[in-house]
């Protein structure tokens, strides 16, 4: 597909196919293509492969589940490999800035007010799709009206900050959103869109139960992770020396240890900086629990059903560190090929 037009829709038949959604980051792939046979070979082209300049969707009973930038392309013995990376990639090259060059390091900031942290989120977005050549920087995206709410954020054109990096002082702040980006066919025009979800992204819920004798789950993966278990998270902002900006929160769980970290953050702001300081902690106070396990991709629940966010309600038994039962879990996010789809869940209740 055309990143130009986002349409110019060309089929092309791969021999292997990867690719993934996460909530809140990046999901990449690889396609591979056998240019020795002629009928692929008709359409897998320099054209249709050009970085950057196209795009691979993939999709399943005829909605896209994922699209990926074509980053690298490398051809060895007629197989053509592709690696492509989805929008989380563009986020990176993009910048929250007025001037794009010289002069924003004296530009007046960018600054919004009385705004929900998921109105933040968007309007950064959106900053980073507005430049000149105005055709170079849209993209078909579409997100919520602006909400009223009690956050400010101001951008300094001389930090040069990218729309990744104020996408994740947003996300990370104390009670920051969850992003995710909807890939789609607009099937009005038959050309491609994304739609931005922010928020508490809780749609969809699922259940399997790993303990029935034909279950559909394969690779019940179980980790319960303490590397970076924290009982004192103390942050840094701007300042320097005995006029540091300094903020702390305690959380002494459990037995062990006392477990420190300490963490710098590009801010003037106190409250905006504890915000960091207690959202950060509230996660890392405590081992997580993570698992991931497999389901075919021709079972009950289709990849096109499937939303980072939701919850997966789940009945395991014989492991460790989780009790036999159902748990509730939240998806994070998945990968697939053409057999299997593997989901990424959280505990997030019993």
């Amino acid at each position: 597909m055309s990143t130009s037009t986002w349409g110019d829709k060309i089929e092309l038949p791969a021999l292997t196919f990867t690719g993934g959604r996460r909530l809140n980051g990046k999901s990449q792939g690889t396609a591979t293509f056998n240019i020795k046979d002629p009928a692929a070979a008709e359409v897998v082209t320099k054209a249709s492969l050009m970085p950057w300049e196209r795009m691979l969707v993939a999709q399943w009973e005829g909605e896209a589940v994922y699209a990926g930038f074509i980053t690298n392309v490398r051809q060895l013995n007629g197989v053509v490999t592709v690696q492509h990376e989805d929008i989380w990639t563009l986020w990176e090259r993009r910048h929250v800035l007025t001037v794009r060059g010289d002069g924003d390091q004296s530009a007046a900031p960018i600054t919004w007010t009385n705004k929900t942290l998921a109105t933040h989120a968007n309007l950064v977005v959106n900053r980073g799709m507005t430049g000149s050549p105005a055709s170079r920087y849209e993209l078909p995206l579409i997100m919520d009206a602006d909400v009223v709410g009690s956050h400010t954020r101001t951008w300094y054109g001389y930090k040069f900050t990218s729309v990744l990096e104020a996408l994740k002082e947003i996300m990370e702040s104390d009670g920051g959103p969850d992003v995710d980006f909807d890939p789609q066919w607009d099937n009005g025009t038959e050309t491609f869109r994304w739609v931005m979800r922010s928020g508490n992204l809780t749609q969809g819920k699922w259940e399997w139960d790993a303990t029935a004798p034909e279950t559909e789950v394969r690779d019940f993966d179980l980790e319960a992770d303490a590397s970076d278990l924290t009982n004192r998270y103390i942050g840094t902002g701007e300042g320097s020396e005995r006029s540091l900006l300094v903020r702390n929160r305690d959380s002494f769980t459990g037995s062990g240890p006392a477990l420190e970290t300490v963490q710098s953050f590009d801010t003037p702001d106190g409250g905006i900086l504890q915000g960091w300081v207690d959202a950060n902690l509230s996660v890392m106070d405590e081992y997580t629990l993570q698992t991931g396990f497999r389901i075919p991709t021709t079972g009950e629940v289709p990849i096109k059903d499937l939303l980072p966010g939701g919850t997966v309600r789940m009945q395991s038994t014989g492991q460790l560190f989780l009790d036999h039962g159902w748990h509730d879990w939240r998806m994070i996010g998945f990968d697939f090929d053409r057999d299997w789809i593997t989901i990424q869940i959280q505990q997030t209740g019993g």
